[in-house]
């Protein structure tokens, strides 16, 4: 029995961080053909057509992450979560640093 509730308490553990990740989008200026896999911000970047997600160790979106992003997966119209989204003012910001 001790057994069981180490390994079950060890395995939630491990599965912490995912919990406390946001999922955070951004929409590209050019769609990419297919479905691509980039790391950006050392995440894996899943994009297809011109969207672009992963999780994110953060709550809110801000132009230094955004920069770090566009470098890898190129201009964005729009980058944030759910429930914070960049301004359009940030986002040409962001954009500067775009490849």
């Amino acid at each position: 029995m001790f057994r069981f509730v180490s390994i079950a308490i060890a395995s939630s553990l491990v599965a912490m961080p995912a919990i406390a990740s946001t999922q955070f989008v951004a929409k590209l200026k050019t769609p990419v053909e297919g479905k691509e896999r980039t790391t950006a911000y050392k995440v894996v970047w899943v994009c297809e057509n011109d969207t672009c997600e992963a999780y994110l160790d953060r709550k809110t979106a801000t132009v230094r992450v955004c920069k770090k992003v566009v470098k890898e997966i190129g201009a964005v119209s729009s980058f944030g979560t759910a429930e914070d989204t960049l301004s359009e003012d940030d986002i040409a910001s962001c954009n500067e640093a775009a490849k």
